[in-house]
């Protein structure tokens, strides 16, 4: 699995994108507890970031599998 890290996460984590060995699907809040263990700065953003797969947003009984490409996204203000 891929992880791309936008915006706040990628300054929590201090990178970009991450490849990740998986060898079985997660629940996204199986996914969160992987991903917060890897990196406990992302703690912070678990409740307010959105988890986006291929260019959709996940719902929170999606499955991510091993071949997915995750982003990290969290909130965002603009003017």
């Amino acid at each position: 699995m891929t992880v791309l890290y936008f915006a706040h996460a990628r300054r929590a984590t201090g990178i970009s994108d991450e490849k990740i060995p998986l060898s079985t699907s997660l629940s996204t809040t199986e996914f969160w507890d992987l991903i917060v263990q890897r990196h406990p700065t992302l703690e912070a953003l678990r409740t307010s970031s959105r988890l986006a797969r291929e260019n959709d947003f996940l719902r929170a009984d999606d499955r991510i599998e091993p071949d997915h490409e995750i982003a990290i996204i969290p909130p965002v203000s603009g003017g």
